[in-house]
């Protein structure tokens, strides 16, 4: 039985590891995005506002672009009108913060199991 428990442990941990590593891979694709749609910005002719601010599905009728701020949490670019409205540039596709959100808390869950199986194990083994 306790080699089927410390398997067990292993496998949680594990997957933890995985589920963590899979947030930061998420995280940072994108950053990675954001990065490269804002180092456009700025960089020649008819490249401000930023493109992806300009021709956004989101952006409101007949509102002019005036500027665009970096979000970092959740990652994407956020834009602004001259009105003062705000709406998402689309640099970041729409799964991607759900698919971090997703397995962050899959691996804070993993990693609490993980903490409470190896309570478990301490207990059996100072019972036994």
């Amino acid at each position: 039985m306790a080699e089927q428990d410390g398997s067990a442990a292993t496998l949680l941990r594990g997957t933890a590891v995985l589920a963590a590593s899979v947030t930061v891979v998420l995280y940072l694709l994108g950053l990675l995005l954001t990065g490269l749609a804002v180092s456009e910005a700025g960089s020649g002719a008819d490249s401000t506002p930023l493109h992806r601010c300009r021709y956004a599905p989101e952006r409101p009728e007949g509102a002019t672009v005036a500027t665009h701020e970096v979000r970092y949490l959740p990652v994407g670019v956020l834009c602004h009108t001259t009105d003062g409205r705000g709406f998402t540039g689309g640099v970041v596709p729409s799964w991607l913060d759900p698919a971090r959100a997703v397995s962050f808390a899959a691996a804070v869950v993993l990693v609490a199991a993980a903490f409470v199986q190896a309570d478990r194990r301490a207990a059996a083994r100072q019972a036994g």
